[in-house]
């Protein structure tokens, strides 16, 4: 006898598999969006690369020049990737009206005046800047003039920032061209600063020496080349990160005029630097024993970093000198006597050191016994 079969619990079955068939496709669907790899989604947003790398001045010269050679070291917008130590930003908004004097323009676009790796810029393979009016900054790699350009406009205060390590280094200089490369109908007064901070953040300082009031003719006038050689202050000497840029800021006459700012070219930069030399720093101090009596005929021994060993002993006073010490290195300064014990102590050679005392190391027994 055949089993009676159900309609209803049939009808049940497949709506039951029909169910599940569906969840499993919306399953599916949602994997495929997890591991659909979106980097590779176009954009209409401009990318930009960075070369942030600080340039070690002890390996040599930092050199940044735009020559027909090195004409692909910025092949595409924003990108400079492929120059170690230097950097371009556009100065977006950072004056609120036009002809501001650059010397006073000292921070950056950015939350703590940093300078991030995005977003740089740069317009590359350019060569006619008499017929290119973009603003901020462009490689002028062919053509009549060859150049990093200036353009400033309604927001745009462009700037180019070289990255210098001068540990080890002194007398820091930076060597630049700037040459007024735009003869077309452009005509602005282009005022050019130069400027330098030790760190990453904080304010720039301006350098006098490197402002240039006006760095172009026109219009229709090009060519003019004003040729800057400026010694950086003492304080970026021997620093891991010491920041420089050039700068122009929107001119005064933009705002209302039919012509854009003119196109200001920086090329042929050099920043060189000296080595540490035998200087005439000396390091003077006294030895005492108990109760500040001067100890005599102490030894005292001063250790380089290298494991030279220079001896000299105290004189009756106490006193003691070392000249002729190498400056930008460090040693340590160690005493021996017949009676005390000192702690040696370590010290970085930046200048002549005065008042390197010692005083004994006091065994708790006579310790206690100086309380009475």
């Amino acid at each position: 006898m055949n089993p009676i079969k159900n309609p209803i619990c049939a009808t049940g079955r497949v709506n039951v598999f029909r169910f599940l068939t569906a969840l499993a496709c919306i399953a599916l669907i949602f994997v495929g969006l997890s591991i659909y790899d979106t980097t590779n989604v176009p954009s209409f947003v401009r990318t930009t690369k960075a070369n942030g790398t600080y340039h070690s001045l002890s390996s040599g010269n930092l050199n940044f020049n735009i020559t027909a050679l090195t004409a692909n070291q910025i092949s595409t917008n924003d990108n400079w990737s492929g120059v170690s130590g230097v950097e371009g930003y556009f100065g977006q908004n950072l004056t609120a009206t036009h002809g501001i004097d650059p010397q006073t323009v000292l921070g950056t676009e950015f939350a703590g005046d940093t300078l991030p790796t995005t977003p740089t810029q740069i317009n590359a393979n350019k060569s006619n800047p008499s017929a290119y009016n973009a603003g901020g900054l462009a490689e002028f790699d062919s053509g009549t003039y060859l150049a990093i350009g200036f353009q400033g406009n309604v927001q745009a205060n462009p700037y180019l920032v070289f990255y210098l390590n001068t540990m080890g280094r002194s007398s820091v200089t930076i060597n630049y061209d700037v040459t007024d490369i735009d003869s077309g109908n452009n005509n602005a007064v282009s005022p050019v600063a130069l400027q330098y901070r030790v760190g990453s953040s904080g304010l720039f300082t301006n350098l006098p020496d490197g402002y240039i009031a006006d760095a172009t003719d026109g219009p229709n006038i090009g060519g003019r080349v004003t040729t800057k050689s400026v010694v950086l202050p003492s304080n970026a000497s021997n620093q891991p990160q010491v920041q420089v840029r050039i700068l122009t800021t929107n001119a005064a006459n933009s705002s209302g005029s039919s012509t854009p700012d003119e196109w200001v070219g920086v090329n042929n930069v050099v920043v060189s630097s000296l080595g540490p030399t035998v200087a005439d720093i000396s390091i003077t101090g006294r030895v005492f024993g108990t109760y500040g009596r001067p100890e005599s005929q102490a030894t005292v021994t001063l250790t380089d970093m290298k494991g030279g060993i220079r001896y000299t002993r105290t004189n009756t006073f106490g006193y003691y000198r070392f000249v002729g010490v190498q400056a930008g290195d460090g040693c340590v300064l160690s005493v021996h006597s017949r009676r005390f014990q000192y702690e040696p102590v370590f010290i970085t050679l930046l200048d002549d050191m005065s008042a390197v005392n010692f005083v004994p190391i006091v065994p708790k027994l006579e310790r206690r016994s100086l309380r009475f």
